[in-house]
């Protein structure tokens, strides 16, 4: 019977570990592609800012692209609208019939 009591006590904790892992994950934004790579750009001129390889200023300047770059891509990728009956068209076409 005890082992049976200690086995309970050890499936609870990990349904409420898994519960919050779980509520973790709904509370994060979802990321577009874009907004990945523009993760790894910024990464990749933080780990040459952090090796020296670059300066701060340059830093920035890097930085300012990758944000324009992102900025650029999604304009041009902005929705197109269609053009569609509507329904009001739809019912104005019924009642002439």
């Amino acid at each position: 019977m005890s082992d049976d009591y200690e086995n309970k006590e050890e499936e609870e904790p990990k349904r409420e570990r898994e519960e919050k892992t779980e509520e973790e994950e709904e509370e994060l934004p979802a990321l577009t592609l874009q907004d990945i790579e523009l993760l790894m750009k910024n990464t990749e001129v933080w780990d040459e800012l952090i090796a020296g390889k670059i300066s701060i200023e340059e830093a920035k300047k890097m930085f300012e692209e990758n944000y324009e770059d992102l900025a650029n891509s999604q304009k041009r990728k902005a929705p197109r609208r269609k053009t569609t009956k509507s329904k009001k068209t739809n019912v104005k076409e019924e009642e002439e019939e």
